[in-house]
């Protein structure tokens, strides 16, 4: 228990250990000094009965002696005179009967005669106080013709005892109060050393010095699901990790071919003093950085979208007119190509939407199905009602294989059929983070060589 690891240090002594073991400290001291007080009132209550019982056996011995039952009370002082030791072991005994009294007291204990004259002779109980007189435990017993005896005898032995019980027990209580301190810090030690660990450990898989994981069983069952959640997190973050650094090879890929395009034509507009070579020049320079801008706004974009904070301008739209105004964008592409574009959708097919945006994610579905599809093929666009509003995306062209799938919109991932391909990567993670913006799905099912269905559900 009490292994190396766990032996106390110097941050087992600092403020903040102080004030986490604090609490635990107060809850035991509390506890020993509830306990000490039960067992003090028991040892009072136990006392002071051990002393009335003898005090009252010690009236009775003396009573029986002298035969009361048959006596009167003239008789039983009569009788209580003629006992040896004043009742053998009794300091005082008084006998009252009506205005009459009689007091016989122990000549052997210093007692003041008229402060005990003056005690009432109705008055019992322990561990009296009367005057200066010592501490007494006083009975009392009434006869049949109703004399009224009452006998006392001097309790400080039994009073004195209580007394050093007591003192030994506070004494007690703080000795333990630094044995219950130094049991609570090494409590709080034993409670936040899995925690201390973990630091450790995640300190160690942060740093890249151990690829692996956090153990997530034989550390307790809060311990074990802590560890499974700390072990995602780990995961996710090795993942975005992985995924920002592919991202940066293909931002630097495709940025690289427009830059030394823009640095190559501004070269050559220099070579030479002809103000239509660089008019001509300075306008591929532009279209060059516009084509850069495009790509950096587009990146903005998924990522404010990704992060909640896009600004969506949503009114009630019919979605007919939006993908028709997609298709105009790409009637010329679609002759060139001989693809047939076709859209199937009922009159009003309304949502409420932000129009500028889903004419951009309808755009960039059908740029994907015409830029991939084959020659004399089709794209046939169909929208309906059916828990929400639903709009697909069906083409004949080339597909998409099972393991890009699950990537394809993933933020400037191109797969390998999109790479003779120009473009970003950004088009369809734009697509989703638009249509998840808005509160949507998208989904996509395909098969290589016989075409994709691309599925975008809004709510109504």
């Amino acid at each position: 228990m009490f292994s190396k690891k766990n032996r106390f240090g110097r941050g087992d002594f600092t403020l903040g250990r102080a004030k986490k073991a604090l609490p635990l400290f107060l809850l035991l001291e509390g506890g020993a000094v509830v306990m000490v007080l039960i067992c003090l009132f028991s040892l009072r209550f136990h006392l002071q009965t051990i002393e009335k019982n003898e005090t009252e056996n010690l009236l009775g011995s003396a009573l029986k002696s002298i035969g009361v039952e048959q006596m009167t009370g003239s008789s039983v002082s009569a009788g209580l005179q003629s006992l040896p030791d004043s009742g053998r072991g009794l300091t005082f005994v008084r006998v009252a009967r009506g205005r009459e009294q009689m007091l016989l007291v122990d000549g052997s204990v210093d007692l003041g005669f008229n402060e005990l004259a003056a005690l009432s002779e109705a008055r019992s109980g322990v561990w009296l106080k009367v005057g200066s007189l010592p501490v007494l435990t006083v009975v009392t017993r009434q006869l049949s013709d109703g004399t009224q005896v009452q006998a006392g005898r001097v309790a400080v032995k039994s009073l004195h005892l209580y007394h050093n019980i007591c003192g030994n027990t506070l004494l007690v209580l703080v000795f333990s109060a630094v044995l219950l301190w130094s049991l609570s810090l090494y409590l709080v030690k034993m409670s936040i050393s899995p925690l201390l660990a973990t630091r450790q450990r995640v300190a160690e898989l942060a740093a890249g010095s151990d690829p692996g994981c956090l153990p997530e069983i034989g550390n307790g069952p809060e311990f074990d699901q802590l560890y499974c959640e700390i072990n995602g997190l780990l995961r996710r973050n090795r993942q975005l990790v992985l995924e920002m650094q592919q991202s940066l090879d293909n931002v630097a890929h495709d940025l690289r071919t427009p830059l030394t395009r823009l640095r190559s034509v501004a070269e050559y507009g220099l070579q030479e003093e002809d103000p239509e070579r660089l008019r001509a020049a300075l306008s591929d320079c532009l279209e060059e950085a516009e084509q850069v801008q495009a790509m950096l706004r587009v990146m903005m974009s998924v990522a404010e979208a990704e992060s909640g904070t896009m600004r969506l301008e949503k009114q009630q739209v019919d979605l007919r007119d939006s993908l028709s105004r997609a298709l105009v964008l790409y009637e010329y592409v679609a002759e060139e190509k001989e693809i047939a574009m076709k859209l199937v959708a009922p009159e009003a097919l309304c949502a409420v939407v932000d129009e500028t945006r889903m004419v951009q994610v309808w755009a960039n579905l059908l740029d994907n199905a015409l830029k991939y599809g084959y020659r004399g093929g089709f794209v046939r666009i169909e929208g309906w009602v059916e828990h929400g509003v639903r709009v697909r995306f069906i083409d004949d062209g080339m597909g998409i294989s099972e393991i890009e799938q699950g990537r394809i919109f993933e933020r400037l991932y191109r797969g390998d059929r999109s790479r003779t391909e120009k473009g970003l990567g950004l088009g369809l993670s734009y697509v989703k983070a638009v249509v998840e913006a808005h509160g949507g799905s998208i989904t996509v099912q395909s098969e290589l060589k016989k075409g994709t269905v691309f599925e975008v559900v809004l709510p109504g």
